[in-house]
């Protein structure tokens, strides 16, 4: 009788990817190109398309030696499709999350049954954090993506030994080392040992397709890492694997350290408000350990938190690749409590209520410290939608049932994420410092940058902007050509005190301490120096 009354198996599947297709596209143009590591990446990808170079990207005309090639490579094929614009930066990363929704949920209801995929794309949908990254012009939606398929592709050959899976895992794999770097490797290949260690699965570790799989993978992967070693002399193969890959993991690097709980923190705060179901599953026993795909989950999801806990450089798109994982435990996990009778969604629910109220707190006390969002003092406002929601789901819950009180959890949740995305992100976005300055700049004239500066400027203006690094190279630009125009940090001024300059413009980064100014030399050099 359930089955038959159930919207989610009847219609609510369809539905579903519908309305992940929607909260991931929409209004996708809308927020411009102001996060550091977006702009940097959408300009890379924008100078690999203007000079048809495919091994060495490129940033302000110089070598960016962060990230591998892929989400360049898609970038570019956007960019043809759609224009060298936002929405066409960030396609493709849309893309991925809405074939990460689907691949989850296609593998979990072969494997473990319908119901529980249904929940397990549910928690992914509803996750903000979730869609938020799969709205971002960076390479971690693509590592996301392959490393799930890859991972779960190598789960249906290790139960089917159908060759078909395998290949398709290789292929996979290898493009999340080219999405990310070797991390893909190393927290896959740890959770397979420890989950055919666990399960004792031996025969997969010795086997010679198991050997021509980590060759396949290694012969797709490693001739773009030897061409771009080659091509900058060993400068990439330096920068990447050794400051971006080595010391990240050594030590906090940009400020960005803190409690290895940090980890497992921002994994359950990225799954909101899904997450809030692990406590009363592991509780009544909901997830099944005995079933080989949540065991494999939990190998990733453990192996993932553990290792970036243990880093020394923590962040909360870090741990991003575990969420399908953790997402699968929860799915299986709400699909089993429905049917425990004893079970009191109450406890739940009411955690739920004080933590969005907590976000409301939290939400309202960040923009009433960050002078620059003044006018925007309304959003925190839109955290009260989930609040609405759950609390409308304990008053229906003895006439509606714990189902009814859950579809309207996600109804809620949903319109939150939607309004988040058609009215916070772009009202936020429009404070940003690049755009408040742009109205000083003519995209014509050459723009100079004295040190640091905002690499979304680059973006917006669609040329090279010449770097001066030291002091005298200041001054002699300003007196051979005082009206040019150099873009800096507030901080900087301050040491130049022999320096006439004139300030054209001053703002404040959004929620960071920077302070970004626009200043031009002074013709007449006798005059006071304008700060």
């Amino acid at each position: 009788m359930l089955e038959k009354t159930d919207p989610l198996k009847r219609a609510g599947m369809p539905l579903l990817f519908l309305t992940a297709a929607f909260m991931l596209l929409f209004n996708l143009g809308t927020p411009p190109i102001y996060i550091l590591d977006e702009a940097k990446n959408a300009q890379a990808a924008r100078e690999m398309l203007e000079q048809d170079e495919w091994v060495v990207p490129t940033f302000n005309a110089e070598p960016r030696l962060h990230k591998p090639p892929l989400h360049y490579y898609f970038m570019r094929v956007s960019y043809a499709m759609f224009g060298v614009n936002a929405f066409g930066a960030r396609f493709f990363s849309a893309v991925m999350g809405w074939l990460t929704i689907w691949i989850t949920w296609y593998f979990v209801r072969k494997f473990i049954g319908k119901r529980p995929a249904c929940w397990t794309a549910m928690t992914l949908l509803l996750a903000t954090h979730f869609v938020f990254e799969f709205r971002l012009a960076v390479p971690d939606p693509y590592l996301i993506f392959f490393f799930t398929a890859g991972m779960l592709c190598f789960y249906a050959y290790a139960i089917e030994k159908r060759i078909k899976w395998l290949l398709l895992s290789a292929i996979a794999m290898a493009l999340a080392v080219l999405a990310k770097g070797p991390v893909a490797l190393l927290l896959g290949g740890g959770a397979v040992l420890c989950w055919t260690l666990v399960g004792k699965r031996f025969a997969i570790l010795w086997s010679w397709k198991t050997l021509g799989y980590g060759l396949l993978i290694l012969a797709l992967a490693l001739p773009w890492y030897i061409a771009v070693h080659r091509a900058t002399e060993g400068a990439f193969t330096r920068e990447f694997l050794f400051t971006h890959n080595l010391e990240r993991f050594g030590k906090p690097m940009e400020g960005h350290g803190g409690s290895p709980l940090l980890i497992p923190l921002f994994v359950f705060v990225g799954l909101l408000p899904m997450a809030v179901f692990l406590p009363s599953a592991f509780r009544r026993r909901a997830v099944d350990h005995r079933n080989p795909l949540v065991l494999l989950s939990a190998c990733v999801a453990i192996l993932t938190i553990l290792f970036f806990s243990l880093s020394g450089t923590k962040l909360p798109n870090y741990p991003m690749p575990c969420y399908p994982f953790v997402a699968i435990i929860i799915g299986t996990g709400i699909s089993s409590l429905l049917h425990v009778k004893t079970f009191d969604v109450r406890y739940v629910l009411w955690p739920l209520l004080v933590i969005f109220a907590g976000l409301f707190g939290a939400a309202h006390i960040a923009l009433s410290v960050e002078q620059t969002l003044i006018g925007v003092r309304f959003l925190p406002l839109i955290f009260l939608i989930p609040v609405i929601a759950v609390a409308l789901g304990l008053f229906l819950l003895h006439r509606m049932g714990v189902k009814f009180v859950l579809y309207v959890l996600a109804g809620g949740y949903i319109v939150f994420n939607l309004v988040a995305i058609q009215v916070a992100y772009p009202a936020i976005y429009r404070q940003n410092p690049v755009t408040k300055m742009a109205p000083f700049l003519d995209p014509d004239e050459q723009l100079y940058a004295y040190k640091l500066y905002n690499p979304a400027f680059n973006f917006y203006l669609n040329k090279p902007i010449i770097v001066l690094h030291d002091e005298v190279a200041l001054q002699e630009l300003l007196s051979r050509s005082p009206q040019a125009k150099v873009i800096a940090r507030a901080r900087e001024l301050e040491a130049l005190t022999g320096i006439p300059i004139k300030l054209l413009a001053k703002e404040k980064d959004l929620f960071e301490p920077p302070v970004s100014v626009i200043f031009s030399g002074m013709a007449d050099t006798g005059g006071q120096i304008a700060r």
